[in-house]
C-alpha cells in the first residue's frame, strides 16, 4: 500500500457558516494497484473534519477513480447547502454511481 497521496487533481470549494467562508480542498491521487492485484485511489478532503487520506477499491484504476468521486460526493452531501464550487452552490462531485455526471447505472 503506498502511504504518499501522489496528488492528480484537485478542487477548491468554498465553506461558508456563521458568516465565515473556509477553504475546503479535494485532492486525489494517482490509482494504483494492491498486492491482491486490486486497485485503490487515496483521496484527501482538507478542511472539514479530520484530514486523512481514504481509498477507494476496485477491479481497475477506473473504477476505483469514478468510486473515489463517488466517496467524495457522499461525504461532502454532508455540508452540501454550505458549499460551492466556482461561485455556484454545489460541488461538482456525484452524488451516487448512477449520477449522469459519470454517465454509468
Amino acid at each position: 500500500m503506498e502511504s504518499e497521496l501522489d496528488v492528480i487533481a484537485e478542487r477548491h470549494l468554498t465553506l461558508s457558516t456563521g458568516g465565515e467562508e473556509r477553504l475546503i480542498i479535494i485532492s486525489i491521487g494517482r490509482p494504483y494497484q494492491e498486492p491482491d492485484q486490486t486497485y485503490s485511489c487515496p483521496y484527501r478532503i482538507s478542511g472539514i473534519g479530520a484530514e486523512r487520506t481514504k481509498r477507494a477499491g476496485g477491479v481497475d484504476g477506473i473504477q476505483t477513480m469514478q468510486l473515489a468521486l463517488v466517496m467524495i460526493g457522499a461525504e461532502l452531501s454532508l455540508h452540501i447547502e454550505s458549499l460551492r464550487w466556482n461561485g455556484e452552490n454545489i460541488t461538482g462531485f456525484p452524488a451516487s454511481i448512477h449520477d449522469p455526471v459519470l454517465g454509468v447505472g
